[in-house]
């Protein structure tokens, strides 16, 4: 894919962090860019209302056009095949010199049922990541492991995850193991917006919102049941590691606390990094 050049239409389609980050890369090269996402509203399975919301007024703002709750139909070629239109489901068609398809991907376990392996979205494994057959492990993208975050077995497609469920092998090929249970962590860095972050927030009952929206620096806390289970922090770094801290040693912090006027992490009682008895690992 080839972004440099004189500008050209990119359409995008799919509005998930790869979609969004290669738009944002798209428009500021100064290309025109189109957005088309099937969902009601971008990064459905990853953000909040609130914070997804911020996101896609950002692109607007910078010039992309964001299509949302709109399905792609077909795509138009010249004689050489080279894409020049795409149709949407509606019959609106878009010129498009460029397509750049982000709408997921599905785990590779062919090896993994070759060897006769669990697999159902990925391959399965136990808290220490290994397989039914305990002399193989699973980690990274591919692998469906039982969170205590989520409260079941999940797949997560992060660096963060794979690098700590390499850890964590490594450590039992050593000698030393121990369940995995590292709090998952995220990233996305689009124009001047940093995206970061911190636990699985998809089960939330309850946020609270804390910083300056309007400005752009803003920590949205994610509550299940009373309890903090994930924070989004857009250009508040601080608010990010304060978060996986808390999130790490089950610090408890109420929905009523974090509503107080003038309520900020920072200034939370500072506590051990730990997680049952295993260091945290930090970027």
């Amino acid at each position: 894919m080839r972004l440099s050049g004189p500008p050209r239409s990119v359409v995008v389609v799919g509005a998930g962090f790869i979609g969004l980050e290669v738009a944002a890369t798209a428009r500021r090269l100064g290309h025109e860019v189109t957005v088309v996402e099937a969902q009601p509203r971008a990064l459905a399975r990853a953000l909040t209302p609130h914070m997804s919301a911020r996101v896609v007024a950002e692109h607007r703002a910078q010039g992309v056009r964001v299509l949302l709750g709109r399905e792609v139909s077909a795509l138009y070629g010249d004689a050489e095949n080279r894409v020049q239109v795409m149709e949407l489901g509606d019959g609106e068609r878009i010129a498009a010199e460029l397509v750049v398809v982000g709408v997921g991907v599905l785990p590779d376990t062919r090896l993994a049922l070759t060897a006769d392996l669990v697999v159902g979205d990925g391959i399965v494994v136990d808290e220490r990541l290994r397989t039914e057959d305990p002399d193989i492990y699973a980690v990274g993208d591919c692998a469906r492991f039982p969170s205590p975050h989520a409260g079941r077995h999940i797949r997560l497609e992060s660096v963060q995850n794979a690098t700590d469920q390499a850890r964590c092998v490594a450590a039992a090929i050593c000698g030393e193991p121990y369940a995995y249970t590292a709090v998952p962590w995220f990233w996305s860095e689009q124009y001047a917006m940093r995206l970061q972050m911190a636990g699985l927030t998809a089960a939330h009952d309850e946020t609270v919102t804390v910083g300056d929206p309007d400005g752009g620096r803003f920590s949205v806390l994610c509550f299940r049941a009373g309890r903090l289970i994930g924070v989004e922090s857009m250009n508040r770094p601080a608010d990010h590691g304060i978060a996986r801290r808390l999130l790490t040693t089950g610090t408890q912090l109420a929905p009523a606390t974090a509503r107080e006027p003038g309520f900020d992490l920072k200034k939370l009682p500072r506590t051990p990094s730990t997680a049952q008895g295993r260091p945290a690992v930090h970027a």
